[in-house]
């Protein structure tokens, strides 16, 4: 049997320090191939190992890593559109989420 998952939470904005905020500081290369071919950053202002002002208690994913993660899977036709309802729509029909 296929295990499941329950889809982690996401920023609903970008923090003020987020690494894919325009206009802030250059992303990193290693940063947007993480975020395309590995998995969704937790967002450095959540948790427990928080670097700055604590956003919330809880990991959350990073809102601009996501909204680089929307763009592309929209743009490569892997997402219908490139929204969170849509993301988490296409990993419960893929039986990867809740």
């Amino acid at each position: 049997m296929k295990k499941t998952y329950k889809l982690a939470g996401v920023m609903k904005k970008m923090c003020a320090t987020c690494p894919f905020r325009e206009g802030g500081l250059p992303v990193e290369d290693l940063l947007v191939e993480r975020a395309l071919t590995q998995a969704t950053p937790i967002c450095h202002s959540t948790g427990p190992g928080h670097l700055k002002k604590q956003v919330s208690k809880k990991n959350l994913a990073c809102r601009g890593a996501r909204d680089l993660q929307l763009k592309v899977f929209a743009a490569f036709g892997f997402l219908d559109a490139p929204t969170d309802e849509e993301w988490s729509r296409k990993a419960r029909s893929l039986g990867l989420a809740r």
